[in-house]
């Protein structure tokens, strides 16, 4: 028999607030005190619940993001979405893990495909009134 990872709720909250603007006091509900967010635009992670917020809220603030499907396994869970800056789109995974008290722990966002990523990470970097190299070393 299969079993699946508790606390889906605390995963479709996240995709719902995502989808109302990334709110400030919902997310900070169920983002766990030492949050890491590993994503495309930076080699290291992003640790820390209000570092984490606010990168949650600055790509969720400045894109058409629309989570399409929540999954869940024995150990985790995922967050299917398509995010759109004009004419850029890519398709998207947040792999979700949570701590033992139903929180986000852990956040890895994957993209595709590569090329619009490349242009993505561009849109963003200008939207956060950065060059892309900055972008990196910004979530260091």
């Amino acid at each position: 028999m299969t079993t699946f990872a508790p606390h889906r709720d605390t995963v479709e909250s996240f995709v719902e607030t995502m989808h109302g603007g990334a709110d400030t006091v919902a997310l900070t509900a169920i983002l766990a005190e030492n949050v890491v967010l590993y994503s495309p635009l930076g080699d290291e992670p992003v640790t820390g619940r209000k570092a984490v917020l606010e990168a949650m809220q600055g790509i969720g603030g400045s894109a058409d993001l629309t989570y399409k499907e929540v999954l869940t396994g024995e150990t985790h869970h995922c967050a299917y979405f398509r995010l759109q800056i004009e004419d850029t789109a890519v398709d998207g995974m947040d792999y979700i893990l949570l701590d033992a008290d139903g929180k986000i722990a852990e956040v890895t966002i994957f993209w595709r495909p590569l090329p619009s990523g490349v242009h993505m990470q561009r849109h963003l970097a200008g939207d956060l009134d950065m060059t892309p190299w900055e972008l990196l070393t910004h979530t260091q």
